[in-house]
Protein backbone atom coordinates (compact mmCIF):
# COMPACT_ATOMS: atom_id res chain seq x y z
CA UNK A 1 0.00 0.00 0.00
CA UNK A 2 1.29 3.38 -0.76
CA UNK A 3 0.34 6.71 0.29
CA UNK A 4 0.09 10.09 -1.92
CA UNK A 5 1.76 12.65 -0.59
CA UNK A 6 -0.27 16.57 0.13
CA UNK A 7 -0.02 19.25 -2.28
CA UNK A 8 3.41 20.56 -2.36
CA UNK A 9 2.57 23.70 -0.40
CA UNK A 10 2.71 21.03 2.47
CA UNK A 11 5.47 18.86 1.14
CA UNK A 12 7.95 20.21 4.12
CA UNK A 13 5.60 19.32 6.95
CA UNK A 14 4.77 15.80 5.70
CA UNK A 15 8.22 14.96 5.19
CA UNK A 16 8.94 16.63 8.39
CA UNK A 17 6.16 14.73 10.06
CA UNK A 18 7.20 10.98 8.41
CA UNK A 19 10.46 11.94 9.65
CA UNK A 20 9.70 11.92 13.09
CA UNK A 21 7.38 9.51 13.34
CA UNK A 22 10.33 7.19 11.57
CA UNK A 23 12.53 7.91 14.56
CA UNK A 24 10.07 7.72 17.20
CA UNK A 25 9.36 4.04 15.84
CA UNK A 26 13.29 3.07 15.92
CA UNK A 27 13.58 4.07 19.14
CA UNK A 28 10.71 2.37 20.56
CA UNK A 29 11.93 -0.99 19.11
CA UNK A 30 15.26 -0.74 20.79
CA UNK A 31 13.68 -0.64 23.88
CA UNK A 32 14.15 3.21 24.34
CA UNK A 33 11.48 5.81 25.40
CA UNK A 34 11.64 9.36 23.88
CA UNK A 35 13.57 11.48 26.12
CA UNK A 36 11.72 14.11 27.86
CA UNK A 37 13.20 16.67 30.24
CA UNK A 38 16.14 13.91 30.13
CA UNK A 39 19.92 13.95 31.18
CA UNK A 40 21.28 16.22 28.57
CA UNK A 41 20.90 20.49 28.72
CA UNK A 42 21.14 21.71 32.13
CA UNK A 43 20.32 18.60 34.70
CA UNK A 44 24.09 18.49 35.67
CA UNK A 45 24.73 22.03 36.54
CA UNK A 46 21.43 22.09 38.12
CA UNK A 47 22.04 19.53 40.45
CA UNK A 48 25.82 20.44 40.89
CA UNK A 49 24.61 24.15 41.82
CA UNK A 50 22.18 22.67 44.38
CA UNK A 51 24.59 19.80 46.15
CA UNK A 52 26.65 19.98 49.14
CA UNK A 53 29.73 17.93 50.37
CA UNK A 54 29.07 17.26 54.01
CA UNK A 55 31.95 18.15 55.97
CA UNK A 56 31.92 16.79 59.77
CA UNK A 57 34.76 17.65 61.89
CA UNK A 58 36.60 18.87 59.05
CA UNK A 59 36.23 15.49 57.38
CA UNK A 60 34.49 14.86 54.16
CA UNK A 61 32.07 12.09 55.10
CA UNK A 62 29.18 12.57 52.64
CA UNK A 63 26.90 14.16 50.29
CA UNK A 64 23.47 16.43 50.59
CA UNK A 65 21.25 19.09 48.71
CA UNK A 66 19.35 21.89 49.67
CA UNK A 67 16.00 21.32 49.57
CA UNK A 68 14.70 24.80 49.79
CA UNK A 69 15.98 28.36 49.35
CA UNK A 70 15.54 29.29 52.66
CA UNK A 71 18.91 27.04 53.64
CA UNK A 72 17.40 23.37 54.81
CA UNK A 73 19.28 20.68 53.11
CA UNK A 74 18.78 16.88 53.23
CA UNK A 75 22.04 14.25 54.21
CA UNK A 76 22.02 10.69 55.32
CA UNK A 77 22.43 10.39 59.76
CA UNK A 78 25.41 8.25 59.49
CA UNK A 79 27.13 10.91 57.97
CA UNK A 80 26.15 12.96 60.85
CA UNK A 81 26.41 9.50 62.76
CA UNK A 82 25.70 11.40 66.65
CA UNK A 83 24.35 14.50 67.48
CA UNK A 84 27.96 16.60 68.93
CA UNK A 85 29.60 16.37 65.08
CA UNK A 86 30.39 20.36 64.36
CA UNK A 87 28.93 19.88 60.54
CA UNK A 88 29.88 22.50 57.92
CA UNK A 89 28.08 22.20 54.43
CA UNK A 90 30.27 22.85 51.30
CA UNK A 91 28.92 24.28 48.24
CA UNK A 92 30.22 24.96 44.71
CA UNK A 93 27.03 27.84 44.50
CA UNK A 94 27.99 29.45 48.27
CA UNK A 95 31.21 28.16 49.49
CA UNK A 96 31.24 26.58 53.05
CA UNK A 97 28.99 26.62 55.72
CA UNK A 98 28.03 26.16 59.27
CA UNK A 99 24.94 23.91 59.54
CA UNK A 100 22.63 22.61 62.16
CA UNK A 101 20.43 20.07 62.88
CA UNK A 102 16.79 20.66 62.35
CA UNK A 103 15.32 17.42 62.45
CA UNK A 104 16.73 13.48 62.50
CA UNK A 105 14.97 10.22 60.75
CA UNK A 106 17.03 6.99 61.84
CA UNK A 107 14.43 5.08 60.49
CA UNK A 108 15.23 6.20 57.21
CA UNK A 109 19.05 6.92 57.85
CA UNK A 110 17.93 11.05 57.36
CA UNK A 111 19.10 14.24 58.74
CA UNK A 112 17.39 17.70 57.79
CA UNK A 113 20.29 20.39 58.42
CA UNK A 114 20.16 24.15 58.14
CA UNK A 115 21.97 27.02 57.68
CA UNK A 116 21.47 30.63 58.35
CA UNK A 117 19.33 32.40 55.53
CA UNK A 118 21.01 34.47 52.92
CA UNK A 119 19.99 37.08 50.70
CA UNK A 120 18.62 35.92 47.36
CA UNK A 121 18.21 32.09 49.06
CA UNK A 122 19.87 29.12 48.04
CA UNK A 123 19.96 26.76 45.10
CA UNK A 124 17.73 23.99 45.56
CA UNK A 125 15.90 20.77 44.23
CA UNK A 126 12.50 19.71 44.21
CA UNK A 127 10.98 16.87 45.49
CA UNK A 128 9.79 14.61 42.52
CA UNK A 129 5.81 13.13 42.47
CA UNK A 130 6.83 9.66 42.33
CA UNK A 131 9.48 7.21 42.03
CA UNK A 132 10.27 6.07 38.09
CA UNK A 133 8.98 2.47 37.61
CA UNK A 134 11.91 -0.51 37.78
CA UNK A 135 13.50 -0.36 34.83
CA UNK A 136 14.33 3.62 34.46
CA UNK A 137 16.92 5.44 34.69
CA UNK A 138 17.82 7.70 37.55
CA UNK A 139 21.05 9.68 38.27
CA UNK A 140 22.95 10.41 41.42
CA UNK A 141 24.97 14.12 42.37
CA UNK A 142 27.94 12.94 44.67
CA UNK A 143 31.74 13.08 46.26
CA UNK A 144 32.54 9.24 45.54
CA UNK A 145 35.84 8.86 47.65
CA UNK A 146 36.38 12.14 48.06
CA UNK A 147 35.66 13.22 43.91
CA UNK A 148 33.91 16.02 43.81
CA UNK A 149 30.64 16.82 41.68
CA UNK A 150 30.51 13.13 39.36
CA UNK A 151 27.06 12.06 37.79
CA UNK A 152 26.74 8.49 38.18
CA UNK A 153 23.38 6.68 36.88
CA UNK A 154 21.62 3.71 38.30
CA UNK A 155 17.97 1.80 37.55
CA UNK A 156 15.01 1.84 39.56
CA UNK A 157 15.21 -1.92 40.70
CA UNK A 158 11.92 -2.55 42.87
CA UNK A 159 8.58 -0.62 43.51
CA UNK A 160 8.17 -1.95 46.76
CA UNK A 161 10.35 -0.81 50.07
CA UNK A 162 12.82 -3.59 52.11
CA UNK A 163 14.30 -3.34 55.24
CA UNK A 164 17.95 -3.31 55.68
CA UNK A 165 19.96 -3.81 58.86
CA UNK A 166 23.27 -1.27 58.82
CA UNK A 167 24.56 0.90 61.02
CA UNK A 168 23.36 -0.79 64.18
CA UNK A 169 19.69 -0.75 62.73
CA UNK A 170 17.00 -1.63 60.22
CA UNK A 171 16.88 0.97 57.47
CA UNK A 172 13.36 1.04 54.87
CA UNK A 173 14.79 2.07 51.70
CA UNK A 174 14.34 1.09 48.13
CA UNK A 175 16.65 -0.89 45.55
CA UNK A 176 18.51 0.41 43.34
CA UNK A 177 20.59 -1.17 40.52
CA UNK A 178 23.76 0.88 40.70
CA UNK A 179 27.48 0.63 42.04
CA UNK A 180 28.36 3.48 44.14
CA UNK A 181 30.82 4.57 46.49
CA UNK A 182 31.27 6.40 49.96
CA UNK A 183 31.27 9.57 49.98
CA UNK A 184 27.91 9.83 47.81
CA UNK A 185 25.64 8.84 51.46
CA UNK A 186 23.28 11.38 51.64
CA UNK A 187 23.33 12.56 47.44
CA UNK A 188 20.33 12.67 45.95
CA UNK A 189 19.14 10.24 43.30
CA UNK A 190 17.36 12.27 40.23
CA UNK A 191 14.47 11.34 37.49
CA UNK A 192 15.17 12.67 33.74
CA UNK A 193 13.64 15.85 34.98
CA UNK A 194 16.43 17.01 37.42
CA UNK A 195 13.74 15.92 40.41
CA UNK A 196 14.81 14.29 43.74
CA UNK A 197 13.19 10.81 44.08
CA UNK A 198 15.76 9.47 46.70
CA UNK A 199 18.35 9.92 48.96
CA UNK A 200 21.61 7.63 48.76
CA UNK A 201 21.85 5.64 52.05
CA UNK A 202 23.82 2.04 51.86
CA UNK A 203 24.91 -0.54 49.12
CA UNK A 204 24.73 -4.08 49.55
CA UNK A 205 27.90 -6.26 50.18
CA UNK A 206 29.04 -9.31 49.90
CA UNK A 207 32.15 -9.98 51.76
CA UNK A 208 32.54 -6.10 52.33
CA UNK A 209 32.62 -5.48 48.61
CA UNK A 210 29.69 -4.05 46.82
CA UNK A 211 27.47 -6.27 44.08
CA UNK A 212 25.87 -3.23 42.26
CA UNK A 213 22.74 -3.11 44.28
CA UNK A 214 22.29 0.45 46.40
CA UNK A 215 20.11 1.48 49.00
CA UNK A 216 18.19 4.41 49.09
CA UNK A 217 15.50 6.68 50.89
CA UNK A 218 12.03 6.48 49.42
CA UNK A 219 9.96 10.40 48.58
CA UNK A 220 7.89 9.80 50.93
CA UNK A 221 10.17 9.23 54.13
CA UNK A 222 12.50 13.04 52.60
CA UNK A 223 8.13 14.55 52.27
CA UNK A 224 7.36 13.59 55.63
CA UNK A 225 10.22 14.95 57.17
CA UNK A 226 10.54 17.64 55.69
CA UNK A 227 6.50 18.64 56.60
CA UNK A 228 7.34 17.75 60.13
CA UNK A 229 10.26 19.54 60.47
CA UNK A 230 10.83 17.26 63.68
CA UNK A 231 12.92 14.46 64.87
CA UNK A 232 11.10 11.31 64.71
CA UNK A 233 10.46 8.31 67.24
CA UNK A 234 10.99 5.56 65.46
CA UNK A 235 10.21 1.73 67.21
CA UNK A 236 12.70 -0.87 67.88
CA UNK A 237 12.99 -4.16 69.49
CA UNK A 238 16.81 -3.78 69.15
CA UNK A 239 17.52 -7.00 67.44
CA UNK A 240 18.55 -7.91 63.91
CA UNK A 241 16.87 -11.28 62.03
CA UNK A 242 17.55 -13.61 59.29
CA UNK A 243 14.51 -15.99 57.58
CA UNK A 244 15.50 -19.99 58.21
CA UNK A 245 16.52 -20.75 54.42
CA UNK A 246 19.23 -17.77 54.87
CA UNK A 247 20.73 -20.46 57.71
CA UNK A 248 23.60 -23.36 57.14
CA UNK A 249 22.50 -27.09 57.66
CA UNK A 250 24.09 -26.79 61.46
CA UNK A 251 21.69 -24.18 62.39
CA UNK A 252 18.51 -25.53 60.74
CA UNK A 253 19.30 -28.91 62.33
CA UNK A 254 18.41 -27.38 65.34
CA UNK A 255 14.73 -26.18 64.14
CA UNK A 256 11.60 -28.81 62.85
CA UNK A 257 11.83 -29.64 59.15
CA UNK A 258 9.82 -26.70 57.30
CA UNK A 259 10.11 -23.98 60.34
CA UNK A 260 9.17 -20.88 59.44
CA UNK A 261 9.59 -17.80 61.07
CA UNK A 262 12.70 -15.34 61.76
CA UNK A 263 15.96 -16.28 63.73
CA UNK A 264 17.79 -13.67 66.23
CA UNK A 265 20.79 -13.30 64.65
CA UNK A 266 21.83 -10.27 66.50
CA UNK A 267 20.62 -9.50 70.15
CA UNK A 268 21.62 -5.71 71.09
CA UNK A 269 22.90 -5.49 74.66
CA UNK A 270 20.26 -3.63 77.28
CA UNK A 271 17.68 -3.57 74.49
CA UNK A 272 14.54 -3.69 74.82
CA UNK A 273 14.40 -7.66 73.24
CA UNK A 274 17.39 -8.58 75.00
CA UNK A 275 15.53 -6.96 78.41
CA UNK A 276 12.57 -8.72 77.80
CA UNK A 277 14.55 -12.17 77.65
CA UNK A 278 14.86 -12.92 73.48
CA UNK A 279 17.83 -14.60 73.38
CA UNK A 280 20.37 -15.47 69.98
CA UNK A 281 18.61 -18.13 67.84
CA UNK A 282 15.38 -18.16 69.45
CA UNK A 283 13.25 -18.56 66.24
CA UNK A 284 10.16 -15.64 66.03
CA UNK A 285 6.99 -17.51 64.46
CA UNK A 286 4.30 -14.54 65.54
CA UNK A 287 4.09 -11.02 65.96
CA UNK A 288 0.77 -9.73 67.57
CA UNK A 289 -0.21 -13.29 66.96
CA UNK A 290 0.37 -12.86 63.33
CA UNK A 291 2.82 -15.38 61.74
CA UNK A 292 6.03 -13.96 60.28
CA UNK A 293 8.07 -15.76 57.98
CA UNK A 294 9.59 -12.71 56.32
CA UNK A 295 12.23 -10.16 57.59
CA UNK A 296 9.91 -7.15 56.42
CA UNK A 297 6.86 -8.85 57.70
CA UNK A 298 8.16 -8.24 61.21
CA UNK A 299 9.23 -4.63 60.85
CA UNK A 300 5.83 -3.46 59.40
CA UNK A 301 4.57 -4.38 62.38
CA UNK A 302 7.11 -2.87 64.74
CA UNK A 303 6.91 0.73 62.36
CA UNK A 304 3.84 0.75 62.63
CA UNK A 305 3.60 1.83 66.71
CA UNK A 306 5.24 3.86 68.51
CA UNK A 307 8.46 3.72 70.98
CA UNK A 308 6.61 2.45 74.48
CA UNK A 309 4.08 0.24 73.05
CA UNK A 310 4.12 -3.41 73.80
CA UNK A 311 4.74 -6.06 71.00
CA UNK A 312 3.44 -9.94 71.46
CA UNK A 313 6.24 -11.97 70.42
CA UNK A 314 5.62 -16.48 69.97
CA UNK A 315 8.89 -17.74 70.28
CA UNK A 316 10.85 -21.02 69.98
CA UNK A 317 13.90 -21.85 71.95
CA UNK A 318 17.48 -22.39 69.83
CA UNK A 319 16.44 -26.20 69.74
CA UNK A 320 13.04 -25.61 67.92
CA UNK A 321 11.46 -26.29 71.28
CA UNK A 322 9.94 -24.49 74.17
CA UNK A 323 7.16 -22.26 72.69
CA UNK A 324 6.58 -19.37 74.64
CA UNK A 325 5.20 -15.64 74.12
CA UNK A 326 7.56 -12.88 75.44
CA UNK A 327 6.08 -9.47 75.36
CA UNK A 328 8.58 -6.50 74.45
CA UNK A 329 8.14 -2.66 75.48
CA UNK A 330 9.42 -0.67 72.27
CA UNK A 331 11.84 0.97 72.43
CA UNK A 332 13.12 4.11 70.14
CA UNK A 333 16.19 4.63 68.21
CA UNK A 334 16.45 8.30 67.97
CA UNK A 335 16.75 8.21 72.07
CA UNK A 336 20.25 9.95 71.85
CA UNK A 337 18.89 13.03 69.68
CA UNK A 338 17.31 15.30 71.47
CA UNK A 339 15.02 17.76 69.56
CA UNK A 340 16.29 20.81 68.90
CA UNK A 341 16.09 23.83 71.14
CA UNK A 342 14.36 25.96 68.01
CA UNK A 343 12.26 23.29 66.43
CA UNK A 344 8.77 24.79 65.68
CA UNK A 345 5.41 24.08 67.94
Amino acid sequence: MTSTPPPDGRMAKWILLLTLLIALAARLAVGQEPEAGGPAGDLYERAKRASVEILVDDHLDGSGWFTDAEGLLFTAAHVIDRPDRRIEVLSPAVGRLDAKVAAVDLGHDLVLLRVEPREGGYPALKLGEKLPPPGQDVFLLGAPLFRHHLLLRGMVASDETAFGYYTGKYVESIHLAATVQSGTSGAPWLNRSGEVVALQSGVMSMNSIPIGVANAIPLAALRALLESRRTTATPTLGIAVEEPWQQGRDLLNRYPPRSEGLVVKILQDDKPAARAGLKQWDLIVAADDQKVRLSGELLRIVRGKRPGDPLKLTVLGPDGTGQREVTVPLGKLEVAWPPPEDAPD
